[in-house]
């Protein structure tokens, strides 16, 4: 396989000069004005946050130390959000680094080349310059002393890994004009060290190892360093144990969140690529890999925005990791089932969802680099448009159920602690390709809402006990799965108090029961979040919830629904869409109020069912109108 091989049908003269024209302004600012230092410590991405309002601050590459939020405009600057710069300067860096190795190829201009290689030069001659240090900002004198998590150039050993692969795709485009003294410069001043400093972090099935193991053998390919390859391939925690015992029966990583299901396959699908280049039989990988790739598509709704429990961030569809697919598309061929998918991802009208931290390239936040290199001619061929079925994923406890007009999402389990919300039996809707209900993701670990509010029971479709957070990180039950129901169920979600819910598609709507049983003596809240305008006028009372902490604090405006009935009907407006929710509230209460959304800066309106009966059933009827 040859990495950059100019197919004979490219993408159409107008759109390839724009992107090449764009990538080289891009470029060449970049370089000509390129400035680091191995004193300046990078830190963690996630503190690139407001303290106010939760708004991503402003990167501009022109000012290290001024940070502009989003939202509200606020300037902060201090050593922590400077050092946060440092790491999008060098995410910059080395995204330009592969961009001007395409520029390379495209012009033959020796200038992009000689980017390259002073870049690399600046990097290997300074390697162990840069002081040893995690993303807590901790320092260490040696790899003997050192905490897990630490790197030299970025935050974190993730983020390094991450840098040197796209760097190592940058150098693989260019490898047959670069000098051999230049090669075994970087791998003795720079590939081995890294090695070296990885080595000891590979140390369990997660996201991490995977991406470390990646990074360590895209480098040995690379270099044809056997140590290193072995390592990959042979090592304790090695990257075929990592595929077999992290992803499920379903062909989903392990941690049960779509964003760190896309990045993990980032890391590994790259050094797929190169065991393709330099013909490593990794069997194990390429059969995997594609079943994921396969079952992410199956995993969406209609509209190909994507269910986002657990970690992650917010809003992202199938277009977000189109990157991904295009990698995919090369390692599989332009007549596989991938490049397929890759088509329909990229043909389908639908804005980008966007991800802030350790960013991919897109030129007009619509085509990727790595588009452009390996399949520039995908989103203009023709194929079979695919659209999927109602499924179950009972490994991994999830599942959708589909109709004409609805999608609804369930999850019902965990596969243990890690980047997991405590959110059994939340569910997702979309009503003729509109949000009824989302999950809100993260808006970044170092955002104050993320534990208050992201994290936490009460920001999900479902029910709290006493004002406290679900417990259990263990699996569920599934008892029946039909292409428009299911019926599942959670033991012990709380010390010895249980959860059911079924769910029930109609030609015009769905019906919800939740069951919660062995709650004797507790308060119940049966929680729905609703992306649209409640227009029903009711007389409301002020209220109070009673609870303080695990989210409720965050909860605004909260009104208690004064009615005799035994039903409430409820009328919202989604998008065009009018939709009705009928509420049984006998014995109960019913609330309304507004919940932080993400980005935090807007508000969602909440439904709060209360119940304080032994086992007490909630059920709503949802219907859209004529």
């Amino acid at each position: 396989m040859i990495y950059y091989d100019r197919p004979s049908h490219m993408m159409d003269s107008e759109t390839k000069d724009k992107f090449i024209k764009q990538a080289k302004i891009e470029v060449e600012k970049y370089f000509d004005h390129f400035n680091d230092d191995p004193s300046r410590t990078s830190r963690w991405g996630h503190h690139y946050f407001c303290k106010d309002d939760g708004g991503l601050l402003i990167y501009n590459d022109q000012t290290p130390t001024i940070h502009q939020c989003s939202i509200c405009d606020k300037i902060y600057s201090n050593s922590l959000l400077n050092g946060v710069w440092v790491y999008m300067y060098r995410n910059q860096g080395v995204i330009n680094a592969w961009k001007s190795a395409l520029m390379y190829r495209e012009t033959s201009d020796k200038k992009y080349l000689n980017f390259i290689i002073d870049y690399c030069n600046f990097y290997a001659d300074n390697y162990l310059e840069f002081e040893l240090h995690n993303k807590e900002g901790n320092h260490f004198e040696s790899i003997e002393t050192m905490d897990w998590g630490c790197s030299r150039i970025m935050p974190q050993s993730l983020n390094e890994s991450i840098w040197v692969i796209r760097l190592i795709n940058a150098l693989e485009m260019v490898k047959d004009d670069l000098s051999e003294a230049f090669k075994i410069k970087m791998q003795d001043k720079m590939f081995k060290p890294m090695f070296h400093m990885f080595k000891p972090q590979v140390h369990k099935i997660h996201n991490i190892s995977c991406w470390l193991n990646s990074a360590i053998g895209v480098m040995g390919l690379f270099t044809k360093d056997d140590d290193m390859i072995d390592f990959v391939f042979k090592g304790e925690f090695n990257i075929v144990k990592q595929l077999e015992q992290g992803v499920t029966d379903d062909y989903f990583w392990y941690e049960g969140s779509i964003h760190y299901n896309f990045f993990t396959l980032e890391g590994i699908t790259n050094l797929l690529l190169f065991t393709e280049l330099y013909d490593y039989e990794f069997r194990t990988g390429k059969t995997i890999v594609k079943d994921m790739l396969l079952q992410a598509y199956r995993y969406a709704f209609d509209n190909h925005q994507l269910p986002n429990p657990n970690d992650g961030w917010p809003n992202v569809n199938l277009k977000s990791y189109s990157y991904i697919y295009a990698l995919g598309s090369k390692i599989y061929g332009p007549n596989s089932e991938i490049t397929g998918i890759l088509i329909n991802i990229l043909q389908k009208n639908i804005d980008r969802g966007v991800f802030p931290l350790s960013k991919p390239y897109y030129f007009n936040n619509e085509i990727s680099l790595e588009e452009f290199i390996f399949c520039p001619n995908a989103r203009y061929l023709e194929t079979q448009m695919l659209k999927s079925k109602s499924i179950l994923f009972d490994t991994s406890y999830c599942g959708l159920i589909k109709n004409d007009r609805l999608n609804v999402f369930f999850k019902y389990g965990h596969n243990g602690p890690s980047h997991a919300h405590p959110d059994k039996m939340n569910i997702e809707v979309v009503v003729d390709n509109k949000s009824l209900s989302r999950d809100l993701s993260n808006s970044g670990y170092g955002n104050v809402l993320c534990n208050e509010w992201h994290r936490v029971s009460a920001s999900h479709n479902t029910v709290v006990v006493d004002g406290k957070n679900h417990t259990s990180v263990e699996g569920g039950i599934c008892h029946d799965i039909k292409p428009t129901s299911f019926d599942v169920e959670a033991k012990n979600v709380y010390d010895k108090i249980d959860f059911r819910r079924s769910l029930s598609l109609t030609p015009k709507g769905f019906e919800d029961q939740f069951s919660v049983m062995n709650n004797q003596g507790k308060t119940c809240d049966y929680f729905f979040h609703v992306e649209g305008e409640l227009l029903s006028e009711f007389d409301l009372l002020d209220a109070d919830l009673t609870y303080n902490t695990n989210g409720y604090q965050h909860l605004d405006k909260v009104k208690e629904i004064q009615s005799s009935l035994d039903s409430i009907d409820l009328k919202w407006q989604v998008g065009n869409l009018i939709i009705v929710s009928k509420i049984d509230v006998s014995h109960k209460q019913l609330f309304i109020a507004d919940s932080p959304d993400n980005p935090i800066t807007g508000y969602r309106k909440t439904l709060i069912v209360r119940s304080q009966e032994s086992n007490p059933v909630f059920a709503v009827k949802w219907q859209t109108g004529e």
